[in-house]
């Protein structure tokens, strides 16, 4: 096991071993996120913006290397505004079990990644499938829903996968044509009406034309693409927990939706990108969090 000098990751090594033999059934009744505001005897006015009194959402978010930049290029500072864990691992897959690396570590995969956290996050953000094929998608998500059913999750943030791009996957099971079926078929199965827990980040969207975030692959983030993604995973939680957004908003108005205004045109101004970076640092594997509820290192 290789260890992180800094307390807030660590590279982790977990053995599938670990995990066998771990099931999941689903839960009596699943928790669905409502949003709960104060209530007072006097009626609020718009100069008077209701209050929100639960607190922010506990969110484990689990990727793949596509998102291992939030590590590598010191953005994981930008998630801000609500308690988080990341963990993200090359070569991971959903459920499928994960593909080999390099070096020869093979992570854990989604599933077992949540069966092994149990009950500690209300909130499950899904940035991981570019590894993964189109022929599972449905039970993968259907195995995905029952595990944090049955963990108490309210709540599954899942990210769509960038499709305009020339990454292919080991063993040829994700290139472009695969994100974009299953980021189809996730929509219409949310559009069903089964999985009411289930909100689409539509990343694939919102960062559709900013090729200059990317590698050339068009998945793995680089320059300013760590901070963007930071920066909407957090916006986007904002807007679910009816919040400000944490880096630019305004006290009382709740964060608009990312997914309908697009991509922010002041990252620049808001993160310190390309500057000496002490959270920095390159692994194939971390888990860890950012700085989050204390400042971010740049503004301390």
């Amino acid at each position: 096991m290789t260890l992180v000098a800094r307390h807030t990751g660590r590279v982790v090594r977990r053995s599938r071993s670990l995990l066998v033999g771990v099931t999941a059934t689903f839960a009596a009744g699943a928790s669905l996120a409502v949003g709960v505001f104060a209530a007072s005897d006097e009626t609020a006015t718009v100069s008077e913006p209701a209050v929100r009194v639960d607190p922010p959402s506990r969110a484990l978010l689990i990727s793949d290397s596509a998102w291992l930049g939030i590590k590598t290029y010191g953005a994981k500072d930008a998630m801000q505004g609500f308690d988080h864990w990341l963990d993200l691992a090359s070569c991971r897959r959903r459920v499928t079990p994960s593909c080999r690396n390099y070096d020869g570590h093979v992570p854990i995969t989604l599933l077992e990644e949540v069966a092994w956290r149990g009950g500690a996050f209300d909130t499950l953000v899904v940035a991981t499938g570019y590894n993964d094929s189109d022929h599972n998608f449905r039970s993968d998500l259907d195995q995905i829903v029952t595990m944090t059913r049955d963990h108490g999750y309210r709540r599954i943030v899942w990210v769509t996968l960038r499709s305009n791009v020339t990454y292919t996957s080991p063993g040829n099971a994700g290139f472009a044509e695969v994100f974009a079926r299953n980021n189809q078929t996730l929509r219409e199965l949310v559009d069903s009406g089964d999985y009411p827990e289930i909100v689409i980040a539509d990343w694939a969207t919102y960062a559709r034309d900013r090729h200059e975030w990317f590698a050339r692959d068009g998945i793995h983030l680089r320059g300013a693409g760590p901070w963007a993604a930071a920066d909407f995973v957090s916006r986007k939680v904002a807007h679910l927990d009816g919040r400000p957004c944490p880096a630019d908003g305004s006290p009382g108005s709740v964060c608009p939706d990312p997914d309908a205004t697009g991509p922010i045109t002041d990252l620049y101004d808001l993160y310190p990108i390309g500057e000496p970076n002490p959270t920095a640092g390159f692994h194939m594997e971390w888990e860890g969090r950012g700085a989050w509820p204390d400042g971010p290192w740049w503004l301390r």
